[in-house]
């Protein structure tokens, strides 16, 4: 069964007004859609650099793809109308949105193509991050080929911790849809998945006549501690030199390229990458920030002004639910009045999933809810850390 007509019309519009706008401009580069078969059921998986990937991946197919993306995006009424009418439907991040999956099963049954970023989030340095279990499951169920599209260029393109998008070529190639055995496991699925979809972001050279500007800004927040004296909030990018990071404790500075290449400006300071300084956080602060004031207030972060507000499905804005001080203390998320009156508390038990979500926003889901919590003044990275690091700490596995 096909779309209606109106809907296929309005794909091949949305096609063509990209054919001669965004792709020369962007300069985009697919090579292997010729593989890609005409006709017939399939589901096409992507690796997720940036919030182009959805319109740039689906492009390049040149059929119709019926594809499912985050809730976040759908909040906005005009995008959430368009993409609706263009075969996509929302899916809720942190826990199992049946509707999503039986929207693609549909298409897939009716010989169409699906379409998912099976890593279930964006990378934010382009280092590739862990298949989904639930894809592997979805191939297996209905034995579908699988068409994999590997942007190898996106993460130069606009690194999701960036502010501004850079002019690099996007580069793009198909694979040929890749069939597995009726006994092949859950893991051998995922394995071949992540082998289709695997790139080296440090490998990758930056193509010629790539250029970009103010590519420090957008940082501080991401590498929310100096990678090298791990003070705290301690980045900034100074001055006008805006392609620069450097920070207030240490006074060490670097240059930002196009490829997430910090470059040492001052002596005795290490040549890092994004990921490999942000991955020096994470080994440094593996518990509460600081561990002696945990040990004698029991509080392992906290922020003197933050706002809790609800999100609630279909409403595009958060509903603010209480305004105090935020607390991550041993056993839940704590928010206080100015007389140190519990105003709010959201025990870890309770909590499925801690994520960061379009524009950085930082939920907490549990059964039922989704709650936004926001910091003045502070990285909601740092906050997303610390607080993945005390549910585990209380035994709570969640998602992130």
């Amino acid at each position: 069964m096909q779309p209606p007509l109106h809907r296929r019309v309005l794909w091949r519009c949305a096609w063509l007004l990209l054919r001669f706008t965004l792709i020369p401009l962007m300069r985009v580069r697919v090579t292997g859609h010729e593989r890609i078969p005409e006709s017939g059921g399939a589901l096409l998986v992507a690796n997720h650099t940036t919030f182009m990937d959805f319109m740039l991946c689906i492009w390049g197919v040149r059929r119709l793809v019926h594809a499912i993306g985050s809730e976040q995006v759908f909040r906005m009424p005009v995008a959430a109308a368009l993409l609706k009418q263009l075969n996509a439907m929302p899916i809720s991040k942190g826990k199992k949105d049946k509707a999503a999956v039986m929207h693609l099963v549909r298409a897939y049954e009716a010989g169409g193509i699906m379409g998912m970023f099976p890593e279930g989030k964006r990378s934010w340095t382009g280092h590739p991050l862990p298949i989904t279990p639930g894809t592997a499951r979805l191939v297996k169920r209905l034995g579908c080929p699988v068409i994999y599209c590997r942007v190898t260029t996106g993460f130069m393109v606009h690194p999701r911790w960036a502010r501004w998008p850079r002019c690099v070529p996007w580069l793009m190639s198909y694979s040929a849809p890749q069939t597995f055995a009726e006994d092949a496991s859950v893991e051998e699925i995922l394995e071949a998945m992540a082998a289709g979809l695997a790139i080296d972001p440090d490998a990758i050279p930056i193509p010629p006549r790539s250029f970009g500007f103010r590519l420090a800004e957008g940082l501080p927040s991401y590498l929310w501690a100096c990678p090298a004296c791990f003070a705290d909030e301690g980045l900034e990018v100074p001055g006008a030199d805006r392609d620069c990071v450097a920070c207030r404790a240490c006074a060490r500075r670097w240059r930002v390229d196009l490829a997430g290449r910090l470059h040492p400006q001052t002596p005795d300071t290490p040549a890092l990458t994004v990921a490999s300084a942000r991955a020096r956080l994470s080994e440094r602060f593996t518990g509460p920030f600081d561990a002696t004031r945990f040990a004698r207030d029991g509080v392992a972060l906290d922020a003197p002004v933050a706002r809790l507000s609800r999100i609630q499905r279909g409403e595009r804005d958060p509903i603010p639910l209480v305004d105090g001080r935020a607390s991550l203390t041993a056993e839940a998320l704590e928010i206080r009045g100015a007389k140190g009156e519990l105003l709010h508390r959201l025990p870890y038990v309770d909590v499925r999933a801690v994520l960061l979500q379009f524009r950085d926003a930082l939920h907490f889901r549990v059964d039922g809810a989704n709650f936004q919590l926001d910091c003045e003044g502070q990285s909601t990275h740092k906050w997303h850390h610390f607080a993945m690091n005390m549910t585990r700490a209380a035994g709570v596995e969640v998602r992130s």
